[in-house]
């Protein structure tokens, strides 16, 4: 297929979830390059003609354990090819094993599957391992009927196959010049590839999620989150490994520090914060508490949030704002867990206390 032949549909964004399987997360691209050569200039994906009805098209992928992509596709696919580029070598072009599976995930011969079969699924399963959150591409051709093929080209990240487990014990709101943070103990070590943190109330400066960076943790250690960066503050940077140091007045010297990308900083007295292993990971630990003067969670965000800690045994009694640790957060006064290890996952769980850092 030349070149004049390839035209590039724009018009395509998919908009996937990460997600983690047992043993790790990983980060998914939002944006892919799609090639055809079996559709008009101004056709959409997914709006089907008599014409293309039966070419190639992308339905989804997701990426797995060993960085394994699983493809599905439909229309008539008779072959796919299929290799990696690390983005630092673009020019060294990495083997893939293309393996076609059913819909159940069971390796089978190509010629088993059945000719009518809507979904085609494919295992692409690069020859090289890819380091935790190291960027890498992978491109592939799909052969339909005829003169009808697809190219494609994912971007990803590799995957956190152990990621840290994390337990919250302090928590600043900040105001003024009070800098606010969150702090956890590592309670199992890993990395913080892909940890995201969600809180839905900081909906200034679209600050509701924080993604931790690649961060090798052991036991024991603390970390310190903080909300926003502060201006004119050459020291701040994230505590990655031991040659990294922070040097920015607000830092914590007993812990790893990590900084918030925000400028910004309005923070919300009502709020139900969760940690996951991966953005649609499970959840490691959850804090919900609420002003005393407010009478429900403010945003349905929150609420949602609420529902999803209760889910996963990670708060009680339930989801309500009641249900809650009821506190006002002040500018100098945090509130902190009391015992670590013998947790209710609950309101019992926390004390507010004056808080001595600037």
């Amino acid at each position: 297929m030349t070149y004049k032949e390839k035209i590039m549909l724009f018009a395509l964004i998919v908009q996937l979830c990460l997600w983690a399987s047992c043993s790790g997360s990983v980060e998914q691209p939002s944006f892919v390059s799609l090639y055809s050569d079996s559709v008009s200039s101004n056709s959409e994906i997914g709006n089907e003609t008599a014409q293309d009805s039966t070419s190639p098209k992308l339905k989804s992928f997701s990426l797995g354990d060993q960085n394994v992509l699983a493809i599905v596709l439909s229309g008539d696919v008779k072959n796919l090819k299929a290799h990696a580029f690390r983005s630092s070598a673009m020019d060294k072009e990495i083997a893939c094993v293309v393996e076609r599976i059913s819909e159940s995930g069971e390796d089978v011969d190509e010629k088993t599957v059945a000719e009518d079969s809507e979904l085609v699924v494919y295992k692409i399963r690069p020859s090289q391992i890819f380091e935790i959150g190291e960027s890498f591409v992978i491109e592939g051709s799909v052969e339909g009927s005829g003169s009808s093929n697809l190219d494609f080209s994912l971007p990803f990240k590799g995957l956190n196959s152990k990621p840290a487990k994390l337990l919250f014990t302090e928590l600043r709101l900040g105001e003024g010049k009070k800098h606010g943070y969150i702090r956890f103990k590592v309670i199992e070590s890993g990395n913080l590839s892909g940890l995201t943190l969600c809180m839905p109330a900081n909906t200034w400066a679209k600050a509701t999620e924080y993604t931790f960076p690649v961060a090798k943790v052991e036991k024991g250690e603390k970390i310190a989150y903080h909300w926003y960066t502060p201006p004119d503050s050459p020291g701040v940077v994230d505590e990655v490994n031991d040659d990294v140091k922070c040097s920015d007045k607000h830092a914590h010297s007993d812990a790893r520090d990590f900084w918030g990308n925000f400028k910004k900083f309005n923070p919300k007295k009502t709020n139900a914060i969760i940690l996951k292993s991966a953005k649609n990971g499970p959840l490691q630990d959850a804090v919900l508490f609420v002003h005393p003067k407010d009478a429900d969670w403010m945003h349905e965000s929150v609420a949602a949030v609420a529902q999803e800690a209760v889910d996963a045994g990670l708060w009680f009694p339930d989801a309500s704002p009641k249900g809650a640790l009821i506190v006002n957060i002040t500018s100098t006064k945090k509130i902190k867990r009391k015992n670590l290890s013998n947790l209710k996952h609950s309101a019992l769980d926390w004390v507010r206390v004056a808080d001595e850092r600037k």
